[in-house]
């Protein structure tokens, strides 16, 4: 059972600007989209880990190499 995604004309009032803001919105977002709440806090890991200065740029880049390389992710 797979859940349905929240489009550009449903779901919460903050929900639909932020999709507007956004353009195009990936899946993931569209069923967190349907929790108001856990759709915040998702974007402010996503802030909370890209802000300058928490880690080196190295660090990062090889996290993400090495999470690639676990999930054998070809990206």
């Amino acid at each position: 059972m797979r859940i349905p995604g929240v489009s550009g004309d449903q779901g919460p009032l903050a929900v639909r600007l932020l999709f507007r803001v956004l353009g195009k919105v990936p899946a993931p977002l569209r069923i967190y989209g349907r929790r108001p709440n856990i759709l915040a806090t998702f974007l402010a890991l996503g802030r909370a880990v890209r802000r300058q200065g928490e880690f080196p740029e190295r660090l990062k880049r090889l996290a993400m190499y090495r999470t690639a390389r676990v999930i054998e992710c070809a990206f």
